[in-house]
């Protein structure tokens, strides 16, 4: 009875195994034990599986001696439908993929380098994801973290395949990328002590093995103290397993990815401890293999509605290609097709495969190094999408600082951004940058509940910060940042691509732009004879002359001819006397007339006289329009503004001289400008004698004051406003040249970014940083309270001014007075000769003119005057009448020459 049970019980057993079908895995000593493990285990785990499996344990590691020796474990009836090799592929499909291909059995290798030939070995497939799409996803990780530069360390030149498109994609407007080879056996702390601090670089991609990666860590934090400025992307998918809690000082940014999750209790269910080792990622793609070759075979079988196995050949050599296809196992297609179409669920999620047999449609966990020194799971990235999507926030281990350490704050002295009081025996730092930096803090506070402390310290030679020549080494300001000697920098200090390049910026503070600052010209005393602009001086002087000399010509033709003899009584034909109107006086009146452009009412009769009156109206033509002419160009140039409005009025000048602040982010833009008139400007700068150019915008400052208008200087607008509100004989020229803002300077990857571009975005929306430069700007330290008057009404119209036209109204009251005095001496002298003609008293005379003459309704008066006493009879004395007869002689010989009887 015994016999027979025991007789039926091997029946039954190889009937289960007759329907099993016989699968084989390779491991060596370049395969885990973790991945033969986990193989015995899941084989040896139940009978309800579709296969039955057995490893080759080998000794041996070159392809022809473990192609032997598989031959060996596969022979005399011990064939395997499928072979699982975690061995490393090198690239090429070695003897024993070669020799699975061609007897048709499935070749399911765990390496992550497919061969060049994957597209004719049907039978292999890759189920480590291809490495392009593996490094298409870092490449979407470093656009995500919006790297500008990174250094890339490799260990060998498997990773320029492995990260291939990392490389392809980068844009070739970033800096190019920074390679650098490491040695596992080596020491690599000089390698890295070029790259932070030579080459001054902030990000890295590290793709190494990840048995090294701890050993790099420990070299990095013994030539680089200030970690947390550093971002590293590990690229290697074991990478999130390597435990770094030994490494408490290395405060960097690490991220990696990974296609396995920890501790999956999966593991327990297949007997594998997990407490003492993290699964690898060959070890989880065997298990993986095993579940999908599980499921493909039953979907095989299934399908040809079968369960019998046909016999599989030994993978051996054979003579030639007709044996290989003799042999070849015959439901190999079948398997292989069954492998392609059917999905499956594993530890590394999703197992899909394409016509070529490589891995598709697959998630890539994204995790972040917390400041506990652990992988947080942060979000994935899905190979369909090529997308990043986040699905928790882990905090940067950068942002990780301890309760006593002080953030340090350099800035350079300059008012109103920073200044040193020390008048007290105690050094106390103040100005617009020491508020604000109070005001970011005290938000932070307020809204993160981070108890940040700061202290300030002015930088060396208060310099901004330029390149050392030879170097990639930087000076000043910039420099403290690079060798983080300074975490912040906070001062006017402007947001340049050259800066950015080097070291990270806040968001704007401040919003300015570049202008002339240069001192109000001295006002000219008002011209009041403005209107004798036109001509020169010696012009009017030869006019002048000229209107003597012509007025005498005249004359002596007007004299000489004999048609300007007239009748002076046309009634009578034969007059005794013939009457010539043109004296001395009547010419000047008449050439007066002609250049007044007012005519006259007399006119010469004889050729002579015509000629040159003639000619005399010609020339007063021309005077007259050329007066109008200059008069009309001299009003319009005044009414423009002759001073310096804009930077195309300074480069058309050479009067007034101009600079900026040396090596600053002003000279960079005139130095780098490709705008013409900007290149004028730069070429008269440099060439100029002495130099224009200051250390210090307050040098700047004093050389416009001394300057007496006759140097601008070019600096920030809003140093500009600052100086206008304390020194009122300055001005600001012209509109902004550029559009720039100031920003807080910190290190590339800075921890403390994200906190103060929030705080600087409540203080804007708050006013407080408006108020903030309302109290440097125009109250502290501010004596003069200068207000700019720009409604001046003589600005307002380019109008003619009193003070310019004063003049013409002088000569006017000048003119008049003389004709009054004249028209009073003629009145006397009238009164005179009424008074002997009528031989009545002088003072009777005069009274009886002044009352005809001051009487507006009288238009005529008798031609003598009443007497008002008989006329005297006495004998004048011989004296007067000799005095009499000689004053009466000089009048008439006067009176004759000049004519003053007759004015026409």
């Amino acid at each position: 009875m015994i016999l027979i049970i025991l007789l039926l019980s091997v029946t039954i057993s190889y009937a289960a195994e007759s329907t099993r079908y016989p699968i084989g895995a390779i491991f060596n000593k370049q395969t885990l034990s973790t991945s033969a493990k986990a193989f015995d285990n899941i084989v040896s785990s139940g009978t309800t599986r579709a296969y039955h499996g057995r490893p080759i344990c080998l000794q041996v590691v070159d392809s022809y001696s473990t192609a032997l020796e598989v031959c060996q474990s596969t022979s005399d009836n011990r064939g395997i439908v499928s072979l699982i090799d975690p061995r490393p592929t090198g690239g090429v499909c070695d003897t024993t993929c070669l020799l699975c291909n061609r007897l048709n059995i499935s070749h399911l290798s765990m390496g992550w380098e497919p061969a060049d030939t994957l597209k004719n070995d049907l039978y292999t497939l890759m189920y480590h994801p291809p490495p392009e799409l593996i490094s298409k996803a870092y490449a979407t990780l470093i656009k995500k973290l919006q790297w500008d530069k990174f250094t890339f360390f490799y260990e060998d030149d498997g990773s320029f395949i492995r990260l291939q498109e990392v490389l392809n994609s980068w844009p070739y407007k970033h800096e190019q990328i920074f390679y650098m080879q490491l040695d596992p056996d080596g020491d690599n702390r000089e390698s890295f002590k070029n790259v932070f601090k030579v080459e001054h670089m902030s990000y890295h991609v590290i793709d190494c093995a990840v048995e090294n990666i701890r050993k790099y860590m420990t070299e990095i934090i013994q030539v680089e103290n200030s970690t947390q400025y550093q971002s590293f992307i590990l690229t290697n998918l074991d990478a999130y397993t390597v435990n770094l809690e030994d490494i408490p000082d290395l405060m960097a940014n690490v991220t990696t990815m990974h296609l396995t999750t920890s501790n999956d209790i999966r593991w327990k269910d297949m007997d594998m401890n997990t407490a003492n080792i993290s699964i690898r990622l060959e070890t989880a793609l065997t298990a993986d293999a095993l579940t999908h070759l599980d499921k493909a075979i039953r979907g095989m079988q299934q399908d040809r509605g079968s369960y019998r196995v046909d016999d599989p050949p030994a993978l051996c050599f054979m003579n030639n290609k007709a044996d290989y296809e003799g042999t070849a196992w015959s439901s190999g297609d079948a398997l292989r097709e069954s492998l392609i179409k059917t999905p499956a669920k594993g530890f590394t999620g999703n197992i899909e495969f394409d016509e070529e047999g490589k891995r598709t449609n697959f998630v890539l966990h994204y995790s972040k190094l917390s400041n506990e020194s652990q992988f947080i799971y942060t979000g994935y990235w899905d190979s369909r999408t090529d997308m990043i999507t986040d699905e928790k926030a882990v905090t940067d281990r950068s942002a990780a600082r301890t309760s006593k350490s002080a953030i340090r704050v350099v800035s350079r002295k300059g008012k109103p951004y920073f200044d040193i009081d020390d008048s007290n025996g105690t050094v106390v730092f103040r100005g617009y940058a020491v508020d604000l930096v109070d005001a970011i803090f005290r938000v932070i506070r307020t809204k993160y509940k981070e108890d940040m402390k700061y202290e300030f310290y002015r930088v060396a030679d208060d310099n901004y910060g330029n390149r050392v020549p030879g170097t990639k080494k930087w000076d000043g300001i910039v420099g403290d940042l690079l060798d983080h000697n300074a975490e912040l920098a906070v001062c006017d200090f402007t947001i340049t691509a050259e800066r950015n390049s080097a070291v990270d910026f806040s968001i704007p503070f401040m919003s300015l732009g570049i202008s002339m600052l240069i001192k109000e010209p001295e006002a000219e005393a008002p011209d009041m004879f403005s209107f004798i602009k036109p001509l020169s001086l010696d012009v009017w002087l030869y006019l002048g002359t000229t209107y003597i000399i012509v007025s005498f010509v005249l004359l002596i033709c007007a004299r000489m001819s004999q048609d300007d003899w007239v009748n002076p009584h046309p009634c009578n034909q034969n007059p005794e006397n013939l009457q010539n109107i043109w004296s001395l006086y009547n010419c000047m009146w008449l050439t007066m007339g002609s250049i007044m452009t007012q005519g006259c009412d007399i006119l010469p009769r004889a050729a002579g006289s015509r000629w040159v009156t003639g000619m005399w109206w010609f020339f007063a033509l021309i005077i007259t329009a050329s007066y109008t002419a200059n008069m009309s160009t001299f009003l319009r140039n005044n009414r423009r503004n002759t001073e310096i409005t804009d930077v195309k009025d300074l480069a058309e000048q050479n009067k007034i001289s101009y600079g900026a602040v040396t090596n600053a982010s002003t000279y960079k833009f005139f130095e780098t400008s490709n705008d013409t008139v900007y290149k004028k400007l730069w070429a008269n700068m440099q060439a100029a004698k002495p130099t224009v150019f200051t250390h210090s915008n307050e040098e700047g400052l004093l050389r416009v004051l001394r300057s007496k208008a006759k140097y601008a200087f070019f600096m920030e607008s809003t140093a500009i406003e600052y100086y206008l509100q304390r020194y009122c004989d300055l001005k600001m020229v012209g509109n902004k040249l550029d559009s720039k803002d100031y920003g807080i300077a910190m290190p590339k990857n800075s921890p403390y970014k994200s906190y103060i571009d929030s705080a600087i975005l409540a203080l804007q929306e708050s006013g407080e940083l408006l108020a903030l430069k309302k109290k440097w700007w125009e109250e502290e330290d501010n004596v003069s309270h200068c207000e700019k008057n720009t409604d001046s009404d003589e600005t307002d119209s380019g109008s003619l001014q009193m003070k310019n036209t004063s003049g013409i109204f002088l000569v006017l009251a000048v003119g008049g007075v003389i004709g009054v005095i004249v028209a009073i001496i003629d009145f006397l002298l009238h009164a005179r000769k009424i008074c002997v003609k009528e031989k009545i008293t002088y003072k009777e005379a005069l009274i009886s003119e002044w009352r005809v003459s001051l009487n507006p309704r009288e238009l005529h008066k008798p031609a003598a005057p009443l007497r008002s006493a008989a006329p005297s009879t006495a004998s004048p004395s011989p004296l007067r009448d000799r005095s009499r007869s000689r004053a009466v002689s000089v009048l008439r010989a006067a009176t004759s020459f000049i004519n003053f009887d007759e004015i026409y």
